[in-house]
C-alpha cells in the first residue's frame, strides 16, 4: 500500500528510525533516535503511524514496525529503502555488457561493425548512466530526509 501522501517527513523519518532499530522504541527512544525536539512530538507521530497500521503498539506503550509499508518508486532491500532507478540502471548495465561483449567480437574478427549496432550500444550506454544517477539522487535526497534534523 503506497502511503507517501500520508506521511510528512517527520512521520516518515520516525517511520524509518523504527525500521532501522532492533526491537520496539517508546517515545523517548524515538525523540532522541529522530532527533525531535520533545516526547510529545514523537508521540504524535508514532500515533500517526499506529492509526495508518503501520506500527504496533505493546502493554508496555513501546512501539514496533507492524508492516514494511511500499513507498512509490523505492523497494525494501532488507532494512534499506532503494530507489527502483537503480534496479533499471542494473538491467541497462547488463544490456550494455553484452553489447559491450557483441562490439569486441566484431572488431577481434575485423568485421565492420553496423551503424544500427553502435547506435544500440550508445544508446543503451546513456539510458544506464541516466537511471543510476536518477538512481543516485534519489537515494541521497532519502538519506538526507532520514537524517536531517526538524
Amino acid at each position: 500500500m503506497p502511503l507517501d501522501d500520508d506521511l510528512d517527513i517527520t512521520t516518515f523519518r520516525i517511520y524509518l528510525y523504527l525500521v532501522k532499530k532492533e526491537g520496539s522504541a517508546g517515545p523517548r527512544d524515538v525523540m532522541r533516535g529522530a532527533d525531535l525536539s520533545s516526547p510529545s512530538v514523537a508521540h504524535r507521530h508514532l500515533q500517526k503511524l499506529l492509526d495508518l497500521g503501520l506500527v504496533q503498539k505493546d502493554k508496555y506503550g513501546m512501539y514496533e514496525i507492524k508492516v514494511k509499508a511500499n513507498f512509490k518508486g523505492h523497494f525494501w532491500l532488507g532494512k534499506k529503502l532503494l530507489p527502483r532507478l537503480i534496479i533499471y540502471s542494473l538491467f541497462f548495465i547488463g544490456l550494455l555488457v553484452a553489447e559491450a561483449v557483441i562490439l569486441t567480437v566484431h572488431v577481434i574478427a575485423h568485421e565492420p561493425i553496423s551503424l544500427s549496432l553502435a547506435f544500440l550500444t550508445l544508446t543503451t550506454g546513456i539510458s544506464a548512466m541516466l537511471f543510476l544517477l536518477e538512481g543516485i539522487r534519489l537515494k541521497d535526497e532519502m538519506r538526507r530526509i532520514s537524517l536531517e534534523p526538524q
